[in-house]
């Protein structure tokens, strides 16, 4: 499979489909943030500055993301939850996993680099499909939260983004991993997106 570029994936779904604009925007407003995470691995260390920037934006634009903005209604969508984040602390920073009702499907790292457009394949919107029903389910689990801090290092923060505003989950990645937290499953899930996703990157 012929690897595509960022501006590539932006053409292709904007161009080809039915998308709403406000869904192009939103895809061409996190093509510029990733771009730039991504191009700051190529500058001196001095810049790390900016590469906390960018990732605050991205984070920003999520999770005030106004889901009706892009297509994503409650009368259409008849579930409680349009959106999750789910993010994970590790040493020199955390990872997060952005995936909506509406396909958009992203993975970026705090230290650079990402991959958004994923949603594209079958089979990382099967995944999808999969992890947003549990999440129907678990978000019973989660409390409602405004704040929205990055996690620490070996810690798991599931957000999801409900109708009715953020709730938050939070547990050591060790204890989720094994099987051990009652939102194991709903881990799992996540992670079999992640793999979806990087078995589209290797062909």
């Amino acid at each position: 499979m012929q690897k595509t570029g960022y501006h590539d994936v932006l053409s292709n779904r904007c161009m080809q489909s039915d998308k709403v604009p406000a869904t192009c925007k939103l895809m061409s407003r996190l093509i510029y943030l990733i771009a730039i995470v991504t191009g700051i691995l190529l500058l001196p260390m001095s810049h790390a500055t900016e590469n906390d920037e960018a990732i605050k934006g991205l984070r920003e634009m999520i999770f005030n993301l106004d889901p009706n903005e892009i297509g994503i209604t409650q009368d259409k969508l008849n579930h409680p939850v349009w959106g999750m984040v789910m993010e994970t602390g590790f040493e020199n920073g955390s990872f997060t996993l952005v995936t909506l009702a509406d396909g958009t499907t992203s993975l970026y790292f705090s230290t650079g680099g990402g991959t958004i457009g994923a949603g594209e394949h079958e089979n990382v919107r099967k995944a999808v499909g999969h992890y947003l029903t549990g999440a129907q389910y678990f978000y019973k689990n989660a409390s409602k939260v405004e704040e929205t801090p990055r996690p620490v290092e070996g810690e798991v923060i599931f957000y999801f983004l409900t109708f009715e505003g953020k709730s938050a989950y939070s547990a050591p990645e060790e204890k989720l991993g094994n099987g051990k937290d009652e939102l194991s499953n709903l881990f799992y899930a996540a992670h079999g997106v992640i793999s979806e996703i990087r078995e589209i990157e290797q062909k």
